[in-house]
């Protein structure tokens, strides 16, 4: 079995090779979640999903969950996932990195079905995006590609569809450990990054093909979670300060509307909701969700939830749904 990765614990060890850092079995503790799924109808369009690294299930929490109520429901069995990813019809993606394996669940409603489980065959796969899970192009990040396992090769990103499965594979020289990837509504991605000299890098991939383009004018100091919100801008995590930064453009050029914010705590992955006005984060040191008000431009910390999640689990992913 391949060495299976927690980013949290990677970057927080400093480790600049994967093979080092720690391996982080799936937990016999927690909160019992096995049948969690079913026990409820999917009834709601509307929540945040929330992935712990040391648990067997994603959790789903109905709306914005401001009074910190439990999760309605849940895709179980599922284990090793980092971050996740939703897109505008509400379809869940899920990379399990046992197997290197994406799960894609239908929308609208939270905890729909399975349509497609798809292996990646490049890589360990962390991050996942998608403008349609369903038919459309699947991006998702490999925080190392495959091979020997005392010196495993750079990452990339793999393109999937449900229809054809996991067929080609982004690489760029500065993509040595890959963290978050994002797609816009043209197509395009870009890949959170950092180099064998552990520089961080924006990455930018036109049309999500080709050799990409290394962004300039990036200012984080490390890699982290990606996302877009409603105007087009960039959310871009840097994990080791613990901020935020907003960029508009990054084609491969660019411009710093905002940043660096000040995040409440820790966190690798984080998202905007679908009006543009919210910014959410796994916050893996509290083991909770931490919630902001979001304009664009700043971000002000509102309130956090935790019911059923687990401090020592690491909670890492976490996805509005729909993503827009």
């Amino acid at each position: 079995m391949r060495t299976v990765i927690a980013l949290s614990v990677l970057v927080l060890a400093g480790c600049t090779n994967a093979a080092q850092s720690p391996v982080v079995p799936p937990s016999s503790g927690g909160p019992a979640v096995g049948s969690l799924a079913r026990q409820q109808p999917a009834a709601y369009s509307n929540g945040i999903y929330v992935a712990e690294f040391n648990n067997n299930a994603v959790f789903a929490y109905a709306n914005q969950n401001r009074r910190n109520a439990p999760p309605v429901c849940g895709e179980n069995g599922i284990q090793i996932v980092a971050d996740v990813g939703t897109d505008p019809a509400g379809d869940l993606m899920v990379p399990s990195q046992i197997g290197e394996l994406i799960y894609v669940f239908g929308g609208p409603k939270l905890c729909g079905a399975e349509i497609a489980k798809l292996h990646d065959s490049y890589g360990l796969p962390v991050d996942v995006a998608s403008r349609n899970a369903a038919s459309g192009t699947i991006a998702v990040a490999n925080e190392e590609d495959n091979g020997p396992i005392s010196n495993p090769p750079p990452g990339s990103i793999t393109l999937c569809t449900v229809s054809a499965g996991c067929t080609a594979n982004l690489t760029n020289k500065a993509m040595y450990r890959v963290a978050g990837v994002v797609m816009d509504n043209s197509g395009n991605c870009w890949a959170s990054a950092f180099d064998v000299k552990k520089k961080a890098a924006l990455v930018y991939f036109a049309g999500c093909t080709g050799a990409g383009r290394l962004a300039t004018g990036f200012k984080n100091t490390s890699y982290g979670g990606l996302d877009i919100d409603s105007k087009g801008n960039i959310l871009s995590i840097d994990y080791q300060s613990r901020d935020l930064f907003v960029y508009s453009g990054c084609n491969p050029d660019c411009i710093r509307v905002a940043g660096p914010l000040a995040l409440h705590d820790a966190a690798i992955y984080g998202k905007v909701n679908s009006t543009g006005t919210l910014f959410a984060t796994a916050d893996y040191n509290a083991g909770s969700v931490d919630v902001y008000r979001y304009d664009g431009k700043s971000i002000k910390f509102e309130y956090s939830f935790n019911q059923d999640l687990d401090a020592s689990s690491v909670a890492e992913g976490i996805a509005f749904s729909p993503s827009d």
